[in-house]
């Protein structure tokens, strides 16, 4: 295989910062109308068509910036978590390098659960929704394990951030761990507790900063 293209150079079309704008505005309404109508009616229950209107844009629209459901539902997903459509990661976030800056690895712990809730009050609605559509729709199964695995992941790179600091427990084993970290800050252990049972977001996050600093790390 060539390295070199022999082509000629590759003319790209131009497309003007405005109409970059309004597609990316669009692009912006229909995933915000989205997730709100998967929260609302499940992932069964919202078409194309309602999302169409809701984000008002036609259905071609739609079709034309997301031309699978699931792959609206995956991105609905993903905005909701970081809060925007911005293209930073999550662990980029201002507010999640503060954290990391922290070595004490309780109070990196601290920091971790009130990043974790803020998400969590967000994300859980539409989790909700992806977790019960998995049982439905084999294309937003994938999407549910996907989302599965990413969070573990998640779990495994705090585990390890812990052990760096030096502070996991004696003797701790560090898959269990991280699938302990998993466990914890599903957001539908959120939706549980602070929706369905009324504990309330303050005291969802200090009972999960505790939690998380009394199995992870010595006394």
């Amino acid at each position: 295989m060539s390295l070199t293209n022999n082509a000629g150079p590759v003319k790209r079309r131009y497309e003007s910062p405005r109409r970059v704008a309004m597609r990316r505005q669009t692009r912006r309404a229909i995933v915000e109308a989205a997730a709100r109508l998967f929260a609302e009616r499940g992932y069964v229950g919202t078409s194309f068509d309602a999302i169409a209107e809701a984000a008002g844009v036609g259905r071609a629209t739609v079709f034309a910036h997301f031309p699978t459901k699931a792959g609206l539902l995956k991105t609905a997903y993903d905005v909701t978590l970081v809060g925007d459509d911005e293209p930073i990661p999550l662990p980029q976030r201002p507010e999640s390098i503060a954290v990391r800056a922290e070595r004490d690895a309780r109070a990196f712990l601290a920091g971790y659960a009130a990043i974790v809730t803020g998400v969590a009050r967000r994300v859980s609605p539409i989790y909700e929704a992806i977790r019960g559509a998995a049982h439905a729709d084999p294309e937003a199964a994938d999407v549910w394990r996907q989302v599965g695995a990413e969070r573990r992941i998640g779990g495994a790179n705090i585990v390890a951030s812990i052990v760096d600091r030096g502070g996991l427990r004696p003797g701790a084993d560090p898959e269990r761990a991280a699938d302990l970290v998993f466990a914890l800050v599903d957001p539908g252990l959120y939706h549980l507790l602070v929706r369905e049972r009324g504990w309330g977001h303050e005291a969802f996050t200090a009972w999960l900063a505790a939690t998380l600093q009394r199995e992870l790390v010595p006394d």
